[in-house]
């Protein structure tokens, strides 16, 4: 039997050591979950963004809507009979359940938190659209209580719960996006939007916001949405709705199902998850080699307590089990203690980055998720570490000659 009194014995006497060893192990685990939380809190955010039944349609090449150009008079001369004929489209009141839109990013502009200081910027996701109501169906958006959604006039936005927080604005307040423009928005709603994409967007006037933030061209008098969605029966109505509308002869698109869309928004997820895992790696690997050190320092110190354990008849097959128990014991404790500091990060709200690739991207507020995987993936993380970082020391160990030790 492997002398399990014996480890225990030591760790308590050279208390000082196996706690500096521990602690590395306790802030290596700690910061992979978090790491690894905030990439659980992106997918789960992603995995409930769009409606299974919804198709998104964009210009054809365009895999953002940012960089997305529809021209309003063609979509309705091009498109409005398959809106209009199609079977398989949610309706509202008879009407097909349709949000035109135009998505813009706006720069605004804070003040020095000096006096005499450079101010700062922050961009704000704003959404221009036709019929508040419609789009906010066709997304599944409702309104908090006290709200409504804003009228046609121009001079009222709704806002989702996130950048409401952010902005530190509430019903009633007014809102400039940009100074010197001239859209002084009266906010009239916040939107119940914990959860998906909207929390960070500003949602107004389809004319307003094609105007002031550079997707409609006055010049020549055109005007463009940067997005379609329409509300399909199913996912599979849905992807057969986006080849329909791809088909189409008489104006060149690009559409798939909104899932599908966000899908692929969420790809630069598994960089931010590949750089998480290597930090943690690297993080690894130094506490690895302090747990190395230790053990090393463990042998040495007692070369002649292992000569004696050989004597009395303890294998060398046993003399590694108890340094790798041991080991495996220190890090087990620095793994506890990071799993019970880590799981703190779970409910924290963050703002992350949805990606098309093409530079553009969404701002989205979301909250840090520690669930069973992350816990269980950061525990045998730190148990890895522990097997390890604990072998070397364990192998030189158990190959001392019992007699040349005891000397």
């Amino acid at each position: 039997m492997v002398p399990l009194r014996y480890n225990a014995r030591n760790l308590v006497v050279r208390w000082r050591t196996t706690a500096l060893t521990a602690v590395g192990f306790t802030l290596v685990v700690a910061l992979l979950i978090v790491m690894l939380a905030f990439v659980e809190g992106l997918k789960e955010l992603a995995a409930n963004s769009g409606h299974p039944g919804n198709v998104i349609i964009l210009r054809d090449g365009a895999n953002d809507e940012l960089f997305s150009e529809l021209n309003v008079e063609d979509v309705h001369t091009s498109l409005q009979g398959l809106f209009g004929v199609s079977e398989h489209l949610v309706r509202h009141e008879d009407q097909p359940l349709i949000s035109f839109e135009v998505y813009s990013i706006a720069t605004q502009e804070l003040p020095p938190a000096q006096p005499g200081g450079r101010p700062s910027y922050r961009f704000l996701q704003i959404r221009g659209i036709e019929e508040p109501e419609i789009s906010g169906a066709v997304h599944d958006l409702v309104l908090q209580p006290g709200s409504r959604w804003f009228d046609r006039s121009g001079t009222e936005c709704v806002m989702g719960a996130g950048i409401a927080r952010t902005l530190r604005l509430g019903l009633g307040d007014s809102f400039q996006p940009r100074p010197g423009l001239p859209p002084i928005w009266t906010i009239v709603g916040i939107m119940d939007t914990a959860g998906s994409p909207f929390d960070s967007e500003i949602w107004a006037k389809r004319e307003d916001v094609g105007k002031y933030f550079g997707k409609d061209n006055e010049e020549r008098g055109q005007s463009f949405y940067t997005s379609i969605v329409v509300r399909t029966t199913s996912y599979e109505m849905a992807q057969a709705a986006a080849a329909a509308f791809k088909d189409s002869s008489e104006i060149k698109l690009n559409a798939l199902p909104e899932r599908d869309y966000y899908d692929k928004l969420t790809e630069s997820i598994q960089t931010f998850q590949f750089s998480a895992i290597f930090i943690a790696i690297v993080m690894a690997v130094g506490g690895m080699f302090g747990l190395m050190n230790t053990m090393f320092a463990a042998v040495s110190q007692r070369i002649k307590d292992i000569g004696v354990l050989r004597i009395i008849g303890y294998s060398r097959r046993k003399i590694l089990l108890s340094f790798l128990l041991e080991s495996l014991l220190i890090a087990a404790i620095g793994g506890l203690a990071g799993l019970a500091l880590g799981s703190l990060a779970h409910g924290i709200e963050q703002t992350g980055q949805l990606s098309s690739g093409q530079g553009g991207g969404k701002t989205v507020v979301f909250k840090m998720i520690v669930d069973a995987k992350v816990l269980r993936t950061a525990g045998l993380f730190a148990l890895t570490m522990g097997l390890l970082g604990g072998l070397l020391p364990a192998l030189s160990a158990m190959r001392l000659r019992p007699l040349d030790a005891v000397r």
